[in-house]
């Protein structure tokens, strides 16, 4: 970023190389046009002040963060952004959300997270497949949680329902990248292993 004579840094940018590289001091998100698209976009969500502090925070700690219950509901709603500037880092706060999550808080993000994986099978397989700041340990509490909704739902036909969620994500996925198949029987793997 070149600054034209006359012109000043403002006082959340350094002004660092002639590369466009700007940090950005309030939050400590570095860009650079070399940086991956998807972490230009949690960038700018994580800049965006129209973004309450709440969810950056999660975020930024990677657990959930007790609030009043509806903000806490929040999360699960916003989960279905129909922003497509924000579903990435929605999606990451959902996911970091699981740690630490307990009672009524739970119940929801159960109920949310089989939801979203059973009607947006490729961006579930997208976001594990390339995001920053997803891993193994998130794709467990994912698989924790279906299985938890699959006890509830499904008691006594547990096997069987591990199957048809199966053949239905697989299904969601036809057509797509190739890399995403792999994710998701990553994903189902994970899911038997943690059936009791």
């Amino acid at each position: 970023m070149l600054l034209s004579s006359g012109q000043q840094a403002s006082k959340n940018e350094t002004l660092l190389t002639k590369s466009t590289l700007k940090v950005d001091t309030t939050t400590k998100v570095q860009t650079d046009e070399t940086v991956s698209p998807n972490q230009q976009e949690l960038n700018k969500a994580l800049n965006d002040s129209t973004i309450d502090d709440y969810y950056k925070e999660i975020y930024r700690q990677e657990k959930i963060i007790s609030a009043d219950d509806n903000k806490m509901l929040s999360i699960t709603e916003n989960l279905f952004t129909k922003d497509s500037d924000k579903d990435l880092f929605f999606f990451i706060v959902f996911t970091k959300s699981m740690n630490g999550s307990d009672g009524f808080y739970s119940e929801s993000v159960g109920l949310s997270a089989f939801e979203f994986l059973t009607k947006k099978t490729e961006w579930f397989a997208d976001y594990f497949n390339n995001a920053p700041k997803l891993n193994d340990q998130d794709m467990d509490n994912w698989a924790k949680y279906i299985v938890g909704e699959i006890q509830i739902s499904r008691e006594n036909e547990e096997k069987k329902a591990v199957n048809e969620l199966e053949s239905l994500l697989l299904e969601n996925i036809k057509g797509a990248r190739k890399e995403y198949e792999v994710v998701i029987k990553q994903f189902i793997e994970k899911v038997k292993s943690t059936m009791p």
